[in-house]
């Protein structure tokens, strides 16, 4: 490729003069070398350095520059140094794919369409092209290795020059690296440095793309590991910046990553008054995060982790939406979960709130898991409310699929006596038993005074067996057939 022919984003080369000395621009430097001070000398000649072929170098070094497109030794910094050459191919040869197969750390596809020219926006990364060190270094970028005594500043992110530079990776840049598998690792590994200048260089990469890194399947991780080495005032903005539009807040929780996100995030604020901001926003959408399960893992996280006094926000929603979540499909779930994590004195507050509409919720197809599961806790108090509360029910709801489980619940609770009283005053037990769902009631029944050796045990046997003939039809031979065998005691 001709030297002379070929176009320089600095302006077109002069074929009749294709050496070029220290006549380069700062701008054009900073745009190919991302703001580095280049080290020039004056003194060397750089014939031997050059990438231009020797039939296009000139014998010797003019002697004459133009002082306007000098190069200033006190902006330079140093007074023994090489020369610069100027960039031998068109910025578009950076576009290209790399030959590197594991470039997709800083040049995968969804990168490459980056580019901007000199003329674009300077922060962002004129660099986007660049698939690896070795592409450029067959370009002739990087033809004298004085210039950068790394080996090769592209691929070595763990530089501090190197994360100081906000020309070559730009704040999109960086964040997209995150959101690559192995830009992610490679970033991840820098963190481990602990070194400030790749924390805030990182921190200020993803900031403005902080929702985006939080959700992804590779992001996530390093946003883990950021707000790990984040300081005070860095964690602040974050706290700031996700809680500013609460909505965002939980969308991204109940995203399957951006629920990791923010468990990790609140695992860092556990002893931070900037938990209190999280949870307040998070407590303003109880509802939908505890009708998702990867949203109600971050509600959990809160309750495992944090105390009673900080969790507060989140109690008083639960206080104040139990009931439309117990009859939720997934809320229900949920909600059990969230009760059987929650502490005193909310969990009894819980409880009780529940209790007292068991009525309603024990007829209800999801409402009833939560009644089943309050029983199940064994809370003497609260198993006998619940139990005097349904006393009107359990003929209705033994013949009921959701509710049939309920009473056995209940025959199983320390209100047990509430229940076969019921049962024992009803003059049609035959049907009860002869029921799909009701049968399992009365075996549950006969079972459950056996092994508390009530009295009232043969009292239930003497009245099933009076309405034998009846029970031999249909499930009531299930019954027949357990008290004929005996009943075991060792079967709840």
């Amino acid at each position: 490729m001709s030297v002379s022919g070929g176009a320089s984003p600095c302006g077109p080369l002069n074929p009749k003069k294709t050496w070029v000395d220290t006549s380069f621009q700062e701008e054009d430097l900073c745009l190919y070398f991302g703001k580095f001070r280049v080290n020039m000398d004056n003194s060397k000649d750089t014939n031997s350095s050059s990438p231009v072929s020797s039939s296009d170098v000139p014998p010797t070094k003019p002697q004459q520059q133009s002082e306007a497109c000098c190069y200033p030794k006190h902006e330079i910094g140093f007074e023994k140094s090489n020369s610069v050459p100027i960039p031998l191919y068109s910025q578009d040869i950076w576009r290209g794919q790399s030959d590197n197969p594991a470039g997709q750390l800083l040049g995968s596809n969804n990168l490459n369409g980056q580019f901007l020219t000199r003329n674009g926006n300077p922060r962002r990364d004129a660099y986007a092209g660049f698939q690896s060190h070795e592409v450029a270094e067959k370009s002739g970028m990087y033809s004298n290795n004085t210039w950068y005594r790394s080996s090769g500043i592209l691929n070595d992110m763990g530089n501090q020059s190197s994360f100081g530079n906000d020309s070559m990776l730009g704040s999109s840049y960086v964040a997209q690296t995150a959101m690559t598998q192995y830009g992610s690792q490679y970033l991840l590994d820098s963190l481990l440095t602990k070194d400030p200048v790749v924390t805030n260089f990182i921190f200020e990469g993803v900031f403005d793309f902080l929702f985006e890194v939080m959700n992804d399947s590779n992001g996530h991780h390093l946003f883990g590991k950021l707000v790990q080495s984040c300081s005070d005032n860095q964690l602040g903005l974050i706290v700031a910046k996700i809680t500013l539009n609460v909505q965002l807040l939980i969308n991204i929780s109940v995203g399957r990553y951006g629920s990791k996100s923010v468990q990790r995030l609140i695992k860092v604020l556990e002893k931070s008054p900037l938990i209190d901001i999280v949870i307040a926003a998070l407590s303003s959408g109880f509802e939908e995060l505890m009708t998702n399960r990867s949203g109600s893992f971050v509600i959990l996280k809160c309750l495992n982790l944090l105390d009673t006094e900080k969790n507060q926000k989140l109690y008083e929603a639960a206080l104040n939406l139990c009931i439309p979540l117990a009859q939720n499909e997934k809320g229900c779930i949920y909600l059990n979960e969230f009760i059987t994590n929650s502490k005193a004195p909310y969990r009894e507050t819980l409880m009780g709130e529940i209790s007292s509409k068991s009525k309603f919720l024990s007829q209800d197809p999801s409402g009833n898991f939560v009644v089943q599961h309050i029983l199940g806790l064994h809370n003497p108090i609260y198993g006998e409310r619940i139990c005097l509360e349904l006393r009107e029910l359990y003929i209705q709801l033994s013949q009921q699929k959701g509710g049939s489980h309920v009473v056995e619940k209940c025959l199983n609770s320390s209100g047990m006596v509430h229940v076969v009283s019921v049962l024992l005053k009803y003059e049609k037990l035959w049907q009860v038993a002869r029921d799909q769902y009701g049968n399992y009631v009365i075996q549950t029944a006969l079972k459950s005074t056996k092994r508390a050796n009530s009295p009232l045990h043969q009292m239930l046997i003497s009245k099933l067996v009076q309405n034998r003939n009846e029970l031999v039809i249909g499930f009531g031979r299930k019954v027949l057939g357990l008290i004929d065998n005996g009943i075991p005691l060792d079967q709840e």
